[in-house]
């Protein structure tokens, strides 16, 4: 059984590429997605992987980390990859209210 930890990031700010390259240091299977497909660059060069499409980002992993801006952007990120997100743990670092992590919960 591989026991190497397998996470996507999507959203490849100050934030979300730190996270991407602590997972690299740490020899864990990495796959990087951005709106801007430049964004991930460095970190390909770094040894993550390069998703083309969020649908193909969420699936390379089973624990999904978003690190866009607030809520709207994460939605407007996920919104057509809700079906790929089935059975996957999603962690969300965007910016908001409590409400608004309690309707994202639901």
């Amino acid at each position: 059984m591989d026991d190497q930890l397998s996470v996507t990031v999507l959203g490849l700010g100050p934030m979300g590429s730190a996270l991407a390259r602590a997972f690299l240091r740490h020899d864990h299977a990495t796959t990087v997605w951005n709106r801007t497909a430049a964004k991930a660059d460095a970190l390909v060069a770094e040894g993550a992987s390069r998703a083309d499409t969020v649908d193909d980002a969420v699936t390379a992993s089973k624990i999904v980390i978003s690190c866009v801006a607030d809520y709207d952007a994460m939605y407007d990120v996920l919104g057509s990859s809700v079906d790929a997100l089935r059975g996957r743990l999603l962690v969300n670092l965007s910016s908001g209210t409590p409400e608004q992590a309690r309707q994202a919960a639901a």
